[in-house]
């Protein structure tokens, strides 16, 4: 998995270690530009671009919370969530703005995190004997509540 929040880290890490050991004036001029940059990355977020880069992937998350809804076998579920890695995939991490990345990225990979975590929870319990899907379902339900928790969240960093 590439991961955007650790990236997002990564930056902020650089601006704030770019800034030690000055006499301060570097340091106020580096403020006022990551002042700019991230009024920038935030209006960039919302843009035709950002919906263009990273919509697919926020609208497949959302068609598989609504067929959630309706119920699937786990045969679908992990069809599903395969046709989600593709489509995750498919996102040009390497040319999203910090506040794409921030705002619909790293919350949308959170929730596909979840998803592959139920799948991998739902898969454990058929592989074992004995285990009943009931005795998992109130883990996958929270797995699935915290994706759409995180999806609510992408969709709304998308629309911004």
């Amino acid at each position: 998995m590439r991961s955007w929040p650790i990236a997002s880290l990564a930056l902020l890490g650089l601006a704030v270690l770019s800034g030690c050991g000055d006499d301060g004036t570097a340091t106020a001029h580096k403020e006022a530009t990551a002042q700019v940059e991230a009024r920038t990355s935030t209006q960039q977020q919302g843009s035709p671009r950002c919906v263009a880069q990273v919509g697919a992937f926020v609208d497949s998350l959302d068609t598989l919370r609504r067929q959630l809804a309706v119920g699937l076998t786990y045969e679908e579920y992990i069809d599903e969530v395969r046709r989600l890695r593709r489509v995750y995939r498919d996102v040009p991490v390497d040319r999203l703005s910090v506040g794409c990345v921030l705002a619909p990225g790293a919350p949308g990979e959170s929730a596909f995190n979840e998803y592959i975590d139920v799948a991998n929870a739902w898969g454990d319990c058929l592989a074992t004997a004995g285990c009943e899907t009931a005795s998992v379902e109130p883990e996958l339900q929270r797995g699935w509540e915290r994706a759409s928790d995180r999806l609510s969240e992408a969709q709304a960093g998308l629309r911004s």
